[in-house]
């Protein structure tokens, strides 16, 4: 995330999305997935809006199916 990007607020009468915030009864490690990147075709999309490309394994590695 961009350090210095402000967090958008609405005002108080429209709608604050309360229920989407993380539960303070749930542990940490169920979230630990969110962290990860999101594979979109070719890409990497991170959470912290970095994109790179997949890493592919060599074609000479084992198990490989390339």
């Amino acid at each position: 995330m961009n350090p210095n990007a402000q967090t958008y607020k609405p005002p108080y009468w429209q709608y604050q999305g309360t229920e989407l915030h993380r539960d303070t009864g749930v542990p940490g490690s169920r979230f630990l997935a969110f962290d990860l990147p999101s594979r979109v075709g070719d890409r990497l999309h991170y959470p912290d809006g970095r994109v790179l490309p997949f890493p592919y394994p060599a074609k000479s590695a084992p198990n490989s199916r390339l």
